[in-house]
């Protein structure tokens, strides 16, 4: 089969475009090629072809060749077939003409790399000093145990990391062996005495390289483990005494916690001696601002669940309207004039009532105290129709002029129909409120924008707080339960209307049974191991019913910036992706005294880029990608079928194109690699062979080593589609990284849709909108000009011509077509769309790192400084011997007061001098209180701990008067103070001690009751908010609260039967028998029973232990002589007393 004439064309054209050629050179090399062509017995198009696509897989550029030589495809054939390395001299001449590295140090670095490269033949090399010798002795040891000698690229990286005399970082190229450089450091820095900290980019590739690397390792006597799968204190105490430790940010800053806060002896010695870091600049700046921090239990947290269904339900209650505005939930239209005195004190009822009167929703009884004539106006309005609500407005806005309130009913379609606006004239400055009228008292409240919801919303649920308040302590500064509510609850509400606008496959997944982030701009991650805080979390749990988890208290964190600056300037990092110079310099202003170097690939890269593309519209985008794709791995004439990764920046959008695919390409070769969770081995772990897709996210961008077959690169390489518009520069190179690696062919290209751009790039975008389309017109207009004679099908036809009759004058035509279309082809009017978003997208990324670095870091490094204060307040409490036998209890009330004031008290406008002295002082006065067994705060769960604390020790007056106090706080509930209140008046038994545990005991019976009341309420909020259909079967979340309700009636039947056991020791005059048991035994016969239960209830179990329940008892009632002697004289006593009657 014959190549055609378009396929030329456009092979010429793409050098233009993409191999960087100039007009005339792609003129000069047609030419040549033509010239060279002439009498040989073959298909021009197929052999012209073969030739172009040899100088495009291997990026040959006009500078390669020269095209006046009568040999260019020898030329060619020899540049494809050449893999030699580049020499010393080549690379210390690319990293000079950057001028990172001063001259000095380079001739350092070239002196030290020569001697040593000219002795690798050698077993030993006694001649070579100081840090050669070091070098050698690090390449032989690879060289025995990976079998393979360090390339002169990789001796350079290490020269300039360990001649650095402060922080360093080095772009090698994706595929150069990083993971050697970093082996080889390391190794030298504890040849040095140092104990160096490797932090890899997932606990996978720490894993991976400790594993590879450790016979290396071994070979120089340097002991190396990983921190990320050990669960044991011995086994990360062992592991901290290695020289060498892999791990990732997230266990190097965790286990310190675990040291610093939780007092756990992980890491006692170790020191932050010096950092490697890989993907440093994934690490530094796209997750600079992740903080880690162990899970702390703060039992009072779940009492926010109830609020944060009932904001949920609300909120999926609401209605955007086409016109813009956001329909409140149907609610009675007495609430709404009730919040509307609340606000407004000086609304005194007497005037309400009056103008209920006035509207003739209700007579006037003059009899009847003001109150109750309320209370009548509220019931009325309950049941009024929409006339009288309006004439009651009417009356209501005479009498308050400072209110302006536009009345709406709803027409058929959907749409607001204005009906009223009821305002006094002459009023300025008045508080304008909009009511939807649906009759039967029943009103929505009209938001005009999301903030005008929140407050609203916001001021609805602080009313109920505060009318439902019970007496706090106002004197402490630790916030408690109305202050959490009063401080948090606009941001709940601005994160419930946050979660009905994220996608499931977007921006998280489903992830074992609750809901996981997904880091889709940058690694494309599943972050199994992050929760998303204020509410957002909880949120998106309701919205797929699954498990729901509490809103955490940070009491305890670290950032990446703040691990990375314990190393002070020992910061070492590798990556393929440095950034542009605006990310450089923002990394040098956060790390100071950090250099940077970017180090050349030891063979010339051949990745050849072809020109991007922006598709307006979803469904053309798939189309053009399935085209693309479908091309590169079908075979032509002059290759064979190639292999193809395409990149798509949501799971969503990668199944789409999945699914398209799927109609073309077989089954065998089509491949997802979507979620870090599912096996996939089969594609990072098996050869790429030809015809094979993989549709991917950035997952398969950053980190990851796709390996090839021969005929695959023969044919050009792997073919890289990535098909969104990248976070940064870095994660577009990462992705055009996983192809032309170590000197191999490849080829990416971009194509976008316009429509998936963030609202920010369009806005950006759109500012030159009227420029660009007045110029897009005018390049239009030229191209109908010039292609009456410069088209495709002209050239096209002038080499039909001259190969039907090789004359000059047919040449000569031939060349002046091409010549044409090239130059037309070459004519740019304006900036492509792609280039458009491109620069839309990098003035994004400056205005981002001016925020981080401004604003983001000043706020974490401030944050960090209260942490390490509050740490030091903690090693005085360790310290204090008066309080060794209270630390049980005194160090979680301090965590719960610390978070709760980090939380509530925090400011960025608030220097950190006052900061730090408010701290000092509201530390300091909640240790008094406890001291003096008080609860700085109604969210701090002490007296029920303290309570169970005084009854381990025998205590017990003094724990039945904690618990008294936890029932008089109310907030920590009734149950479990009641329950163990019960026990420990058993145990000491006083005079009456049955009645007293009795009264206890049935109390926290009707408790039970009312908390099951309290989960099916915030069963009702979430079922009754869902969007979707639920599938079979129950939910996750129906399964989580029915284990709750199922452990809550095992200790009601616990209790029953211990009152039971009471009232017939007190009916008989005896005594009863106690034993007491581990809360586990509560549901041990079901765990028994149904297996598959069990780790639910065992972790609701647990749960329940957190919240104070530590002991179950059971009762014996006993025969007491003494005891039924008195019940005797007692019934004697009042039998007498009824006959004297």
């Amino acid at each position: 089969m014959e190549a055609s004439g378009k396929l030329l064309s456009s092979r010429l054209i793409s050098l233009l475009k993409n191999g960087q050629w100039g007009k005339d050179d792609v003129v000069k090399l047609f030419k040549t090629l033509v010239k060279e062509f002439n009498g040989r017995n073959e298909d021009f198009h197929t052999w012209m072809m073969t030739i172009l696509h040899q100088v495009e897989i291997h990026k040959i550029s006009v500078s390669d060749l020269t095209l006046n030589d009568d040999n260019i495809v020898d030329q060619i054939n020899k540049i494809a077939k050449n893999t030699e390395e580049k020499t010393l001299d080549e690379i210390m001449r690319e990293i000079c003409e950057q001028a990172d590295i001063d001259e000095e140090t380079m001739a350092v670095v070239r002196d030290i790399v020569s001697s040593v490269s000219k002795c690798l033949s050698a077993s030993t090399a006694p001649h070579l000093q100081g840090i050669k010798q070091s070098l050698f002795k690090l390449c032989k040891a690879v060289e025995k145990t990976m079998n393979f000698k360090p390339r002169e690229t990789q001796m350079v990286s290490w020269c300039i990391l360990a001649l650095s005399k402060s922080s360093q970082l080095v772009q090698v190229g994706t595929g150069e062996g990083k993971s050697c450089i970093v082996a080889m450091f390391a190794a030298y820095q504890a040849m040095t005495g140092k104990t160096p900290d490797i932090i890899s980019s997932s606990p996978v590739l720490a894993k991976r390289d400790a594993k590879e690397w450790r016979r290396f390792y071994k070979e120089l006597n340097i002991t190396v483990d990983t921190n990320t799968n050990k669960s044991k204190d011995s086994e990360l105490k062992k592991c901290y005494e290695c020289q060498v430790v892999y791990g990732t940010t997230d266990s190097f800053a965790g286990d310190f916690l675990r040291q610093c806060f939780h007092r756990r002896d992980v890491r006692p010695e170790r020191e932050f001696h010096c950092v490697i870091v890989d993907e440093v600049d994934s690490l530094m700046l796209d997750k600079g601002l992740e903080v880690v921090y162990l899970n702390s239990n703060i039992p009072l947290m779940e009492l926010l669940n109830g609020t944060l269904a009932d904001i949920w339900f609300i909120i999926n209650q609401m209605k955007r309207l086409e016109t813009g505005e956001i329909v409140g939930h149907i609610q009675l239209f007495s609430q709404v004039l009730s919040e509307i005195m609340h606000d407004n004190k000086n609304i005194d009822q007497q005037s309400i009532v009056q103008a209920a009167v006035d509207a003739g929703i209700m007579p006037l009884k003059p009899s009847v105290q003001v109150q109750e004539n309320m209370t009548n106006v509220l019931k009325c309005l309950d049941k009024a129709s929409v006339v009288q609500m309006v004439a009651f407005i009417t009356m209501f806005v005479g009498n308050f002029p400072e209110y302006f309130i536009k009345l709406f009913q709803q027409a058929p379609d959907g749409a607001l129909r204005k009906l009223n606006e009821i305002s006094p004239m002459g009023t300025n400055n008045r508080q304008e409120i909009s009511i939807l009228l649906l009759g039967n008292g029943k009103c929505c409240v009209v938001h005009f924008d999301e903030d005008s919801l929140v407050t609203s919303l916001g001021k609805s649920i602080k009313m109920v707080y505060q009318s439902e308040s019970i007496g706090e302590q106002t004197e402490s500064r630790i916030p408690g339960l109305q202050d959490l509510v009063n401080g948090k609850i606009q941001t709940w509400i601005e994160n419930a209307l946050q979660a009905t606008k994220m996608t499931l496959g977007h921006e998280y997944v489903l992830h074992g049974d609750g809901v996981a982030p997904v880091d889709y701009s940058s690694t494309g991650v599943v972050q199994n191991d992050m929760r998303w805080g204020e509410g957002l979390q909880q949120f998106l749990e309701m919205k797929h019913q699954t498990k729901l988890s509490n809103m955490s208290l940070i009491t305890n964190f670290m950032s990446n910036v703040g691990l990375f600056k314990k190393y002070q300037k020992q910061i070492y990092g590798i990556t393929g992706t440095l950034g542009d110079q605006t990310e450089l310099e923002m990394v040098k202003k956060l790390y100071n005294g950090i250099d940077t170097c970017k180090i050349p690939s030891f063979r010339r890269r051949k990745l050849y880029e072809l020109e991007g593309m922006v598709v307006p519209e979803e469904d053309e985008w798939i189309r053009m990608v399935c085209n693309v794709v479908q091309d590169q791995v079908t075979s032509t004439v002059y290759r064979g079928p190639r292999a193809a990764l395409v990149i798509c920046e949501t799971i969503n959008r990668a199944g789409n194109i999945y699914k398209a695919l799927a109609d073309t390409i077989s089954k065998d070769k089509l491949k997802l690699y979507v979620n870090n969770n599912m096996d996939n081995s089969t594609i990072t772990e098996s050869t790429i062979q030809e015809g094979d897709v993989i549709i991917a996210t950035n997952l398969a961008g950053r980190g990851t080593d796709l390996k090839v077959c021969e005929s695959v690169e023969e044919a050009g390489g792997l073919f890289v589609v990535q098909t969104f518009l990248p976070l940064n520069v870095r994660v577009e190179k990462q992705a055009f990284g996983r192809t032309a690696r170590q000197g191999s062919p490849g080829s990416a290209q971009l194509i976008m849709c316009a429509s998936h751009f963030s609202d920010s790039v369009k806005l950006v975008m759109d500012v030159n909108t009227s420029l660009a389309s007045l110029l897009g017109r005018l390049k239009h207009l030229t191209s109908i000009l010039m292609s009456h004679g410069c088209t495709e099908s002209r050239f096209e036809e002038t080499v039909n011509c001259y190969l039907e009759n090789h004359s000059s004058q047919n040449h000569e035509t031939m060349v002046s077509a091409l010549t044409g279309l090239l130059t037309m082809k070459s004519i740019t009017f304006m900036e492509t769309n792609l280039q458009e978003a491109k620069d839309a997208r990098n003035i994004m990324v400056k205005i981002r790192l001016s925020r981080f670095l401004e604003k983001d870091i000043p706020k974490i490094v401030k944050e960090e400084e209260l942490f390490s204060d509050y740490l030091n307040v903690l090693d005085n409490i360790y310290k204090d011997y008066v309080l060794s036998d209270q630390l049980d209890v005194i160090v979680p009330c301090l965590h719960e007061c610390w978070g709760l004031w980090l939380l509530m008290h925090f400011s960025e406008e608030t220097s950190i001098g006052t900061l730090k002295e408010q701290l000092e002082v509201d530390l300091s006065t909640a240790k008094q209180k406890l001291l003096s067994k008080q609860s700085p705060s109604s969210m701090v769960y002490y007296y029920i701990r303290s309570g169970n604390n005084l009854r381990e020790k025998g205590r017990l007056a003094e724990s039945i008067e904690m618990y008294t106090k936890a029932l008089e706080t109310g907030t920590s509930g009734e149950i479990i103070p009641l329950y163990n209140r019960a026990l420990a008046t058993i145990t000491k038994k006083n005079a009456g001690y049955i009645a007293q545990a009795l009264t206890d005991l049935e109390k926290a019976g009707k408790a039970i009751d009312s908390y099951k009341s309290h989960l099916a309420h915030i069963f009702r909020c979430v079922k009754l908010s869902s969007q979707e259909q639920t599938t079979e079967g129950d939910t996750m979340l129906i399964k989580q609260l029915r284990v709750k309700c199922m452990i809550a009636d095992l200790l009601k039947m616990n209790i029953q039967d211990a009152v039971m056991k009471l009232k017939s020791a007190e009916s008989r005059g005896g005594d009863v028998r106690l034993t007491e048991k581990h809360p586990v035994f509560l549901a041990a016969h079901i765990m028994l029973s149904y297996p598959r239960l069990l780790n639910d209830l065992t972790m609701e179990t647990v749960h329940v232990i957190s919240l104070g329940l530590e002991d179950i008892f059971s009762l014996d009632t006993i025969f007491s002589a003494s005891g039924l002697l008195s019940k005797v004289l007692k019934l004697m006593k009042y039998d007498k007393a009824f006959k004297n009657n």
